[in-house]
């Protein structure tokens, strides 16, 4: 496989992901499971990481905010 195509996988598991775990929190919150304080810290890394590194999502957000 490229190397390319394979960080652009990854890059888009990098915004799934995050995405995913907040989904995953809101119905932990709903049906009142406890809620893991790891489970927060990854959250809060994912996005961080997703927003200040993966160049994906800058381009989706470029993309999509952008004023033309």
């Amino acid at each position: 496989m490229d190397f390319n195509k394979f960080m652009l996988y990854i890059n888009i598991l990098g915004i799934c992901l995050p995405v995913a775990l907040t989904y995953v929190i809101i119905a932990n919150l709903i049906i009142g499971q406890p809620i893991e304080p790891v489970t927060i810290v990854m959250l809060a890394f994912g996005y961080t990481v997703m927003i200040k590194r993966n160049f994906v999502f800058q381009e989706l957000w470029r993309k999509w905010f952008s004023k033309k």
